[in-house]
C-alpha cells in the first residue's frame, strides 16, 4: 500500500478516477495497484506521470514508498 500517496490524495482531493483518466487505464486498476492488492503496484512510468501533474512539490520516493512491511520483504528481512 502507498499510504503516503493515498493521504496526499485526500489531502489534495485527487481521485482514483482522475488517475485513471491521466494513465489511460481503468479505475478498478489504479484502486488495486495504490491500495496494494496487487504485487506489481505502480511502476517508474506511471508514477512520474502521477508525480509531475499532481503532486510536484512532494519529494517522488516519499510519496510513492509502500508501506515497511512491503519493503522488509523486498529487502529479504
Amino acid at each position: 500500500m502507498y499510504s503516503n500517496l493515498l493521504t496526499t490524495m485526500k489531502t489534495k482531493g485527487v481521485t482514483y478516477t482522475q488517475i485513471a483518466s491521466l494513465l489511460g487505464c481503468r479505475y478498478q486498476t489504479v484502486s488495486e495497484n495504490i491500495q496494494g492488492n496487487t504485487e506489481k503496484g505502480i511502476c517508474v512510468n506511471e508514477a512520474m506521470k502521477i508525480w509531475k501533474v499532481f503532486f510536484p512539490e512532494c519529494n517522488f520516493m516519499w510519496l510513492f514508498c509502500r508501506e515497511q512491511d512491503d519493503l522488509n520483504e523486498y529487502a529479504g528481512r
